[in-house]
């Protein structure tokens, strides 16, 4: 049986040469594989994310085209990012940031900031992340592209959180969630929705029972809003959380904790999120 092409080859024709323009900015050959790299994450199609990312990155690359390669490499580093290949996100990430620098490239500065202060977040170098973050959330207002902001808010809401920074966590959670609400961005409301739930859970021991209950009830609405829409990395993140939140926050909900933790932890397994699998392992064998 003939071996099928991955799918997103037929978004090209292939009697077109790679580094051919039609009198475009960015090389049309690459755009495409750059949307895949972008969006396929937060379905869980990982594997299929990164691989038309590679393959879109070899093309401007090859045809000396620096505008096109800083787009391909947000997309394959957002992939990476959302996978939780931190090392691998930065490494894509970093050089684009540089070109976007070097060429003035004003409008991709925000959303790349943005991923690699992400990724730097949970690498451990969380000082370097909120700088970053910042940056990216002025240059973002300055330039009013809501659709960036409603991307780059919630990373900045995460940042500050794990900063120690709860109340400024908490007005960027707030702040997310309004701005995708009144744009009707449903993808960036979900994850706004996920962070807000964890700036109430945060020390959930130290919580009272009011911002327990505002941390499930935001969990519970980005799941539901990422089980309609498909994004599962995100589904199993609300898991996760309401698992953890079972488990600190109410001991008679221990058979709660267990059901999410155990889902959370199975839908990781399943895309092969390794990081995220190992913190939800470590959460059951607690709750064991």
């Amino acid at each position: 049986m003939a071996r099928r092409r991955p799918y997103w080859t037929a978004l090209w024709r292939p009697w077109a040469p790679p580094d051919e323009r039609f009198g475009l900015a960015r090389l049309p050959a690459a755009l495409p594989r750059h949307i895949l790299a972008q969006v396929l994450p937060d379905l869980g199609e990982f594997a299929q994310a990164i691989a038309a990312g590679e393959e879109g990155l070899r093309i401007p690359q090859t045809a000396g085209h620096s505008y096109s390669e800083v787009s391909v490499r947000w997309g394959l580093g957002y992939a990476h990012l959302r996978h939780g290949d931190f090392a691998q996100a930065i490494r894509v990430l970093e050089p684009a940031l540089a070109l976007c620098r070097e060429m003035e490239f004003r409008f991709a500065l925000p959303v790349l900031a943005a991923s690699l202060g992400a990724a730097y977040l949970w690498s451990g170098r969380a000082t370097e992340a909120v700088l970053l973050l910042e940056e990216a959330d002025d240059a973002s207002t300055a330039m009013r592209t809501v659709g960036q902001s409603a991307f780059i808010i919630p990373f900045l809401a995460e940042a500050y959180l794990v900063a120690g920074r709860a109340a400024e966590a908490r007005e960027q959670a707030d702040r997310a969630v309004a701005l995708a609400r009144a744009h009707q961005e449903r993808g960036r409301e979900a994850w706004g929705l996920k962070v807000l739930g964890d700036v109430h859970a945060h020390q959930p021991a130290k919580v009272n029972q009011g911002e327990a209950e505002q941390a499930g009830d935001a969990y519970r609405s980005a799941l539901a809003l990422a089980t309609e829409l498909g994004m599962r990395p995100l589904d199993a993140h609300c898991h996760f959380g309401l698992g953890k939140l079972y488990r600190q926050t109410n001991k008679r909900e221990r058979e709660q904790a267990l059901e999410h933790l155990t889902t959370a932890t199975a839908m990781y397994r399943e895309m092969d999120m390794r990081f995220w699998l190992e913190q939800a392992e470590a959460e059951m064998r607690v709750l064991a």
